[in-house]
């Protein structure tokens, strides 16, 4: 019967995630995962060779010679997305993560079950139904869902193996495992935490060790592949995406710990786990002092302590988004925190019935409209993206060349059906227009000056483009642009924009005799206030960045919109902002570029 309403309780958590649903993406970190999967399910590849020196690069994308770009994250969620895009396609993609979500949840249950107990699985489950952070990380298009859902899945594989000494079991928990660094680098602690975990059961015994060569057999088969990838990649097997896309003097130090430490235990407490991060900091510690669980307690100290530390001392600091790295530990501290009731029961039986309900309710109370409120902010964007998406493949032929904005282009790469040309162009800026100041991070610098190196910093883009149009003059350069457009085009390729009415119009204002701008389609577009305020991620508390943001140039007419081709002020983007669109009632336009060559 308890097991019938976890299953229940699961089924209404996936219910609950789908009622946002929207078949798209609209972070700078969803387009990275999911264009993996793209390139990984289309040719099974995790870099972009540019055909064109305007072929839109997504921020996250860097440059590491030979015409190839490389992600700053993982490729392990494209590996796991790729072949639901190959057989069902990028809206089928998108669903994936709600998925992991809810089943993450499922596992929650079954390793509850096994550790403390049937009815305490079904609180630990309800507690982590209603967690805001892992609800919206369901649609924000990142690694947490994955990242969750194979650290509680490789768990339950330990417990059920450590129970029965099954091989197949050990080598199941070691691929599920040994998979959490191909999808988050930093994961790599959770491994090491399992692995001495199970080293601290170690028997003399040969089937023990068995099971051991098996998890380690299972374990390596993603991490070699992880190290190959990335030799190749980054010229070594242990360097990452990290280490070139981010030009800081070190990434970790104790400096940043002493700094940012208060900040996110506070941001645990009020933004993460809620009061399990309190429950469950006291129940690791129960668990450590008593002889009988002193093991499994120092696996969920290992499990919570490294990562949370690692994240305190990272140069980056705490921001609105931060407990997203700390996710999978919420699952943990949510085990621990109904062995606490656990415990209390048998001393107290109805402190321990009262102090659940309380629990519960308050959890719910401060979880599910933080939850309503941070999904449907995403539903909004992605609504219109996907809205968008719908309008432009209905419109422009694929194979076309598609002239868009940062924040549509993103996903539109994602789907992966049209040329995109990036609209903002800044390798197209006038030297000292955008570019980072030189040399390494001096120690004193203060956390927002560093920030905004960053984020000037962080806009890798097409490299052929920076070279061929950086010695050009600005009343060169849009000849240039519309002739390297043509040629990318091909002589009866089609090229389009997506653009509002007036950012058109300054467009048409600079293109050469013999060409003309034919509107083909109209998007409507609703007017959503929650993201006014630039930076602003819908998650209802102002400003919040997901990740490095670009500076965006301003055009020499000085009208505050980002430099187009050449640095004109073509004003196809918005101000720069985390999503880069502006849902503001004003329609797009979908607009065919015919070239002179073509009439």
């Amino acid at each position: 019967m308890v097991a019938l309403a976890a299953i229940a309780l699961v089924a209404g958590h996936f219910t609950f995630l789908m009622a946002f649903f929207e078949g798209a993406i609209s972070t700078p970190d969803a387009s990275s995962y999911f264009t993996q999967a793209r390139l990984i399910a289309q040719g099974c590849r995790t870099y972009v060779e540019p055909e064109s020196p305007l072929q839109y690069i997504g921020i996250h994308w860097n440059h590491t010679g030979d015409n190839r770009y490389y992600c700053t994250h993982a490729p392990g969620l494209g590996v796991i997305l790729a072949p639901i895009y190959k057989v069902f396609g990028p809206n089928a993609t998108v669903a994936v993560n709600p998925a992991l979500t809810s089943l993450s949840l499922l596992g929650l249950f079954l390793l509850c079950r096994m550790w403390v107990g049937e009815g305490w699985g079904l609180l630990a489950v309800a507690l982590m139904a209603v967690n805001p952070f892992a609800n919206e990380h369901a649609h924000f298009g990142d690694a947490q869902a994955a990242d969750s859902f194979l650290l509680v899945w490789g768990l339950l594989f330990v417990a059920k193996w450590l129970q029965n000494q099954s091989p197949g079991l050990a080598f199941g928990a070691g691929l599920l495992l040994g998979f959490l660094p191909t999808v988050r680098y930093p994961s790599v602690l959770y491994v090491i935490g399992a692995a001495v975990f199970v080293l601290l059961y170690a028997r003399k015994n040969r089937r023990f060790w068995c099971g051991v060569a098996a998890g380690t057999a299972g374990a390596a088969i993603p991490l070699t592949w992880l190290c190959v990838r990335n030799q190749m990649a980054f010229g070594a097997f242990w360097r990452t995406g990290y280490t070139s896309a981010l030009h800081v003097e070190k990434l970790f130090g104790l400096e940043y710990l002493a700094e940012y430490a208060l900040p996110h235990l506070k941001m645990l407490l009020a933004d993460g786990a809620g009061l399990t991060f309190a429950f469950g900091a006291v129940g690791i510690a129960m668990l450590c002092a008593r002889r009988d669980t002193w093991r499994l307690g120092a696996l969920f100290a290992m499990l919570v302590m490294p990562v949370t530390l690692l994240y305190m001392s990272f140069f980056w600091g705490p921001d609105g988004q931060s407990m997203r790295y700390l996710i999978p530990t919420f699952f943990i501290y949510s085990i621990a925190t109904v062995w606490v009731f656990k415990e209390i029961l048998q001393v107290h039986r109805a402190s321990a019935v009262v102090g659940c309900a309380a629990l519960v309710a308050v959890t719910a109370l401060w979880g599910l409209p933080q939850s309503a409120m941070k999904m449907a902010g995403l539903k909004s964007r992605n609504g219109a993206l996907a809205r968008i998406a719908d309008a432009v493949e209905e419109n422009v032929e694929a194979g076309s060349v598609l002239v868009a904005g940062e924040g549509i282009s993103q996903h539109l790469d994602f789907v992966g059906r049209w040329k995109l040309a990036d609209a903002g162009m800044p390798g197209f800026s006038r030297p000292g227009e955008s570019g980072p100041p030189d040399g390494p991070r001096p120690r004193q610098m203060p956390f927002e000056e560093l920030r905004g190196q960053v984020m000037r910093r962080s806009g890798p883009r097409n490299v052929q483009a920076a070279e061929r149009y950086g010695a050009l003059r600005d009343d060169e350069r849009f000849g240039v642009f519309s002739q390297d457009i043509s040629r990318w085009a091909g002589d009866k390729g089609k090229v389009y924009l997506l653009a509002k009415e007036a950012q058109v119009r300054r467009f048409e204002s600079e293109l050469p005799a013999g060409d003309e701008l034919v509107t083909v389609g109209r998007v409507e577009l609703p007017v959503d206030r929650r993201f006014e305020n630039p930076g602003g991620s819908g998650s209802g508390r102002g400003a919040r960045p997901s990740g490095p943001m670009r500076q965006a140039p301003r055009a020499p007419g000085g009208d505050g919109q980002r430099a187009g081709p050449g640095g004109m002020p073509v004003g196809l983007l918005e101000p720069n902002r985390i999503f880069d669109l502006a849902i503001d009632g004003e329609p797009l336009l979908i607009v065919e570029w015919k070239r002179g060559l073509q009439r």
